[in-house]
């Protein structure tokens, strides 16, 4: 039984260094996958994490309550790239009631998903509705004109049971939501919107 569970420990460790692995940056190159010893579960209070806040710069849309609306989103994200349940429950509640004013197309999908994060403080359960507001504002800013700032289009390949998930950053750094400090390097930048 001892030699099973370290043959599953070490296919696991495995998996994840390929899921997670550094990848040499080149001109014009933004992927990010990172060191797999950010992954180290059990030892993750000694790893030096850097900045958690990738939101302190915001972006601009033609229209205004996009703006607000996605800016409340990546206070949201930087919540929970905190891990901090209480700070996400808080933003949530902001991206509501912007959400509640505006006139965005197809807010009410979006919104059912926010209440769900703003009436928990169990970041387990607000990542699951994370997952499907981050697609939602996915399409949002595509279907809108940006006039400031950038943003980009981030994946983790382990998020949801290694289904995978994407979310939306104003680095190009990953600072995955997902797992917080567990993982918060794992990932990779899919676009730049």
């Amino acid at each position: 039984m001892k030699n099973l569970t370290k043959t599953l420990l070490i296919a696991m460790t495995i998996s994840l260094a390929f899921a997670c692995k550094q990848n040499d940056q080149t001109e014009g190159n933004e992927e990010h996958m990172n060191h797999t010893e950010e992954m180290d579960h059990e030892n993750h209070d000694t790893m030096d994490h850097g900045s958690n806040s990738g939101s302190m710069a915001s972006v601009s849309f033609e229209d205004k309550q996009v703006s607000e609306a996605v800016n409340a989103y990546l206070g949201l994200k930087d919540a929970l790239v905190e891990t901090n349940g209480e700070k996400a429950k808080e933003a949530a509640n902001e991206l509501l009631s912007i959400l509640g004013n505006s006139s965005i197309e197809g807010k009410s999908e979006m919104e059912v998903e926010v209440k769900k994060i703003a009436e928990t403080t169990d970041t387990d359960a607000q990542r699951v509705s994370f997952d499907v507001v981050s697609n939602q504002m996915i399409q949002l800013v595509k279907s809108s004109v940006l006039t400031e700032g950038k943003l980009y289009k981030q994946y983790c390949p382990m998020a949801k049971n290694n289904e995978g998930a994407f979310w939306l950053s104003v680095s190009n750094e990953i600072r995955n939501p997902y797992f917080g400090d567990k993982m918060l390097k794992c990932g990779s930048v899919e676009e730049e919107i």
